[in-house]
């Protein structure tokens, strides 16, 4: 593979101008005629030559003197038909003398960035052999399934039960995400125009995230994408980025190259790579103007909280640093705590990967029974899911990874009762797992072989436990420091370390990755290790009394008012507070799938272990924060007793109806009562939405909490709130925005409506009109460009914001708001220099995603209630 000098990004901006430059101005001329032209503007001793000037166009080279470079651009610039201001009078004069301005600051940026960068010595395209013995191998290994299989011989492959799942726009009060969720705005309304196939969006968006809860189809959405790239690419269709997947471990310390080499060349041997792949494979582009995407599966398995945070700075610092480098980047993981997520570029996407719909399950579990050999697998499947629906399982089989087991479990035994927990699915497959071992022994050590099988699940669970309290070792070194796994003295090490290798990996639990066992599924280890910590009476009253007692916990102040008092409160004893006062798991620990499946098992020792605190969390004294908890656990599958899950319904209801407390917790305890899918929450939602006790901004998120249930009656209310002068301007314009997230037609007039309400404010009607052109109407483009015209808005950055809008629009008269913007001398330095930057990037428009709405994703120019100084 030979070595080439690459252009930086900057440098190969500034060639590409230039290029496109020269190609608009020279009808009929020569470069070296343009050339000529400039030599008779500039002094003797700063003459331009051929070859000089073809290392500005070749390479982006920049030129020692702006003002050389310049004399060139103006003359390409006056032949691609911009008039010299001079040959003008008048208005035309000044606007031209400020169109020139504008230009020559952008190609000086253009020039001063190519002058400070460096071309980067790195490898031409990789070699031809090595690119498709990795394609056909990572194909190979992308059509396995990554989930565990009981089922009669192997796994099926992957795409035999493979259902493809939609991702909507990922927000923090997402059901079952985080749980850490933002209490100050209830994010955008998710109707079917905002669903979207994760497939599809994997293969647009080539920088992303993709959150999803425990099992929720990150590993094989990934593989997936991953076996459908290395297709293309083998059946010659090379226009898309080449795949490659590594779990977020592997890039731990390591420097991405070094962990993509090592990653591919410990798994890819046993599915037919031949000859390890080396380093500098990643190093270059797969071919000339194509990318690798790597898939980053895992995060949040990386346990260690800086960690995680090497590994996204890692990713981000390789885009920052080389925006057109070889590598794009989709990261998978659950909800992080706090915005540990914020160390990625804030604009890249995030993506909630959607669990089955109640109408997929049927497809789900046939695809599961075909693959098992049962005859007649449709109807099987139908009485299946009616067995679900009957055991209120439902809502646990939507998860993909919840609905793998279920299915295989039924196929293994029809006769067996579904399991009623999280809990009791993942004990049930795991000793149908158990009971399907075959791991011979070393020669000359039977006895002690089979010992070490008949413990081999206590083994696991040891491993788990040590894993999940924060243990690095190799896992064998765990297992083998285990009492239960000490080799006999006859036995050379290396034969004993082999044998309890392949036992360990024949558990159908633990794979190989990069060298290590690993545990298949993070789930898998957090069952194991809650297992293993409620095996005895001791260990189990211990884990289950640490999951509730954090002395540095912290309690949320919107619980203040539901009768519970800060730890600081005069007379409040730390101790005293400590003991009476505990406060339940919040999702900010990264440690409620753990702590149910804590619940579940301690419960399958002893039923009564965790009633206290159950009992204690539905309470008014607990408040919101465990009413919350509760219904986490309810929505992960954890078995909750009903009496339990009614009275904290029933509180919910309590404190959502309570005109005592502040509205914002009021319409969040509606919000968990809509979480448990208590009939009562829409009702509810209805009453907080037309109470004009309340603030605007709860009464529209009401609506929309109304509207994410399905409710029919939520489309009336948004007009009502939308066409209520009463509410504030924003708030009314949000309330559209419900309205045309759900389709329907009056939405169009309304946003119309509003952004022509000189009453409302001039952030909210650009807003409006950004809205109907969402929706098509063709009457947006005239509207947006009244709006950028406005003097009288009185806000710079709205009439930025709208000639934005115009421009995504595709309308040309963008351009000449921009240029007018920018030479506005009643406007700001900083609107000026934004609204020539945005002329600068019409030709390179960012996706639709990236003028999103400006109060959600915090895209888009700023322009808020504060005017132009929140523009700057």
């Amino acid at each position: 593979m030979s070595k080439r000098t690459e252009l930086s990004a900057e440098r190969r901006v500034l060639r590409d101008e230039l290029r496109k430059l020269e190609d608009a101005a020279l009808r009929g001329r020569t470069r070296k005629e343009a050339i000529a032209e400039a030599n008779c503007r500039l002094r003797q001793d700063q003459l331009l030559s051929y070859t000089t000037v073809g290392g500005w166009f070749e390479k982006g080279i920049p030129a020692r003197d702006f003002q050389v470079l310049w004399a060139l651009v103006e003359v390409l610039e006056e032949w691609s038909g911009r008039p010299p201001a001079d040959t003008l009078t008048g208005r035309d004069r000044a606007v031209a003398n400020a169109g020139w301005a504008v230009r020559k600051k952008l190609w000086k940026t253009w020039w001063e960035d190519a002058s400070t960068s460096r071309t980067v010595t790195s490898r031409s395209a990789v070699p031809t052999r090595h690119l498709d013995a990795y394609l056909k191998a990572a194909g190979r290994a992308a059509r396995d399934h990554p989930y565990p299989g009981v089922l009669p011989g192997t796994t099926p492959p992957l795409a035999s039960v493979y259902l493809r799942q939609q991702t909507a726009p990922w927000t923090e009060q997402t059901p079952g995400g985080s749980g850490g969720e933002s209490r100050g705005h209830p994010g955008p309304l998710r109707g079917p125009a905002d669903t979207r196939p994760a497939l599809q969006v994997l293969a647009e968006q080539h920088a992303c995230v993709v959150l999803a809860g425990p099992g929720g189809g990150k590993s094989s959405l990934l593989r997936t994408h991953l076996a459908h790239s290395a297709e293309r690419w083998m059946a010659g269709q090379r226009d898309a980025p080449v795949a490659v997947l590594v779990t977020a471990a592997d890039l731990v310390h390591r420097p991405l190259t070094s962990a993509l080499a090592s990653a591919v060349n410990a798994h890819l041997p046993q599915h037919g790579l031949t000859e390890n792949l080396p380093e500098e494979f990643f190093s270059a582009p797969p071919q000339p103007g194509t990318q690798w995407l790597v898939l980053v599966d895992g995060l949040d398995e990386v346990t260690d909280p800086k960690a995680r945070r090497e590994v996204l700075l890692t990713i981000t610092n390789v885009v920052k640093d080389s925006p057109a480098g070889p590598y794009r980047f989709v990261v998978a993981t659950r909800p992080l705590p706090g915005n540990e997520l914020d160390a990625l570029d804030r604009q890249w996407p995030r993506h909630e990967l959607m669990p089955f719909t109640v109408d997929q399950l049927p497809a789900v579990a046939g695809s599961w029974f075909r693959a098992a050999g049962l005859d007649d697998a449709h109807s099987i499947a139908e009485r299946f899911v009616q067995d679900l629906q009957r055991a209120s399982l439902t809502d646990l089989a939507r998860i993909p990874l919840m609905a793998s087991m279920l299915c295989q479990l039924h196929a293994a035994d029809p006769s067996r009762p579904l399991p009623q927990s999280r809990g009791k699915l993942y004990g049930d497959f795991i000793g149908l797992l158990h009971r399907h071992q075959d791991t011979p022994g070393p020669a000359g050590a039977r006895q002690e072989a089979q010992h070490v099988l008949n413990h081999l699940h206590d083994l696991i669970a040891h491993l788990a436990a040590e894993r999940h309290n924060g243990n690095n070792e190799p896992a064998l070194d765990i297992v083998k420091s285990h009492p239960e796994a000490q080799g006999p003295p006859r036995i050379p090490e290396d034969q004993w370390r082999e044998f309890l290798s392949t036992a360990l990996r024949r558990s159908g639990l633990l794979t190989v990755r990069a060298g290590e066992l690993v545990f298949l599924h993070q789930t898998l280890q957090e069952y194991l290790a809650a297992r293993h910590a409620t095996h005895d009476p001791h260990t189990r009253d211990k884990a289950v009394h640490r999951a509730f007692h954090h002395p540095a916990r912290y309690l949320p102040s919107y619980n203040r008012g539901v009768g519970l008092l800060p730890p600081d409160a005069p007379g409040v004893r730390p101790r005293l507070w400590l003991r009476r006062y505990w406060q339940p798991p919040t999702s900010d620990d990264g440690n409620l799938s753990y702590i149910g499946f804590l619940l579940d098992t301690a419960r399958e020792f002893d039923p009564h272990a965790v009633d206290p605190y159950l009992n204690r969390l539905a309470s008014r004294r607990a408040g919101l924060h465990g009413c919350e908890f509760i219904a986490s656990q309810v929505r992960l599958g954890t078995l909750i007793p009903p009496d339990t899950v009614r009275a904290t319904a029933d509180l919910f209801l309590s404190l959502a109806t309570d005109t005592t407390l502040g509205n914002d917790d009021r319409v969040w305890a509606a919000r968990g009562l809509g979480k448990l899918g208590d009939p009562r929450a829409a009702d509810l939602f209805l009453a907080l939405a037309t109470d004009a006790t309340l603030t605007d901004w709860n009464r529209v998120e009401a609506a929309r909490e109304l509207a994410e249930l399905g409710d029919p009656r939520a489309a009336d209310l948004f007009l009502t709130l939308a066409t209520d002068t009463a509410l504030d301007s924003g708030d009314r314009v949000w309330a559209a925005r419900g309205l045309g997230e759900r389709g329907d037609p009056r939405a169009a007039d309304l946003f119309l409506s509003l952004a022509t309400d000189t009453a409302l404010d001039s952030g909210d009607r650009v807003w409006a009109a950004r809205g109907l052109g969402e929706r098509g109407d063709p009457r947006a483009a005239d509207l947006l460009h009244t709006l950028a015209t406005d003097t009288t808005l009185g806000n710079a950055g709205a009439r930025e914001w709208a000639a934005w809008g115009l421009g995504e629009l595709g309308d040309p008269r963008a351009a000449d708001l921009f240029l007018a913007l920018a030479t506005d001398t009643t406007l700001t330095d900083w609107n000026r220099v934004e609204a020539a930057r945005q002329l600068g990037e019409l030709g390179d428009a960012p996706p639709a995603s990236a003028f999103g709405d400006q109060r959600r994703n915090g895209a888009g120019p700023h322009v808020g209630r504060q005017g132009e100084e929140e523009s700057g």
